[in-house]
């Protein structure tokens, strides 16, 4: 097995549920800080229940690459064409939870001002 995913794995036993539930929480803040300001944008999304990836559709009229292309331009940030990921993607952008808080935030705000209609 690959060395980081045995120290990842060895750490995450060590630690126990106190450092799950802190990571849990980690993603549920992020997750819901996403999906809140994708609703005032006006994206229909379902917040996920266990996954790093927002995946949403794009609006009306645009492909993914189309929107993606669109969101880069109006506000500056990056999200991912979902027909980059094979035909079932099209139709849809994901967005990472990965990005650090203060990183999110940032393009949480972008997003809003520049999109918020």
């Amino acid at each position: 097995m690959f060395d980081a995913v045995q120290l990842a794995a060895a750490s995450a036993l060590g630690n126990g549920d106190d450092a799950v539930r802190e990571m849990q929480a980690v993603y549920q803040r992020r997750r819901d800080l996403v999906c809140d300001a994708l609703r005032e944008i006006g994206v229909d999304v379902t917040p996920p229940q266990g996954t790093i990836y927002i995946w949403a559709p794009v609006p009306e009229g645009h492909t993914s690459a189309s929107y993606c292309e669109l969101v880069l331009e109006e506000s500056g940030v990056v999200l991912s064409p979902g027909g980059a990921y094979g035909p079932n993607g099209e139709g849809f952008f994901r967005i990472s939870l990965t990005v650090a808080d203060e990183r999110l935030s940032e393009a949480v705000e972008r997003l809003r001002s520049s999109l918020g209609g």
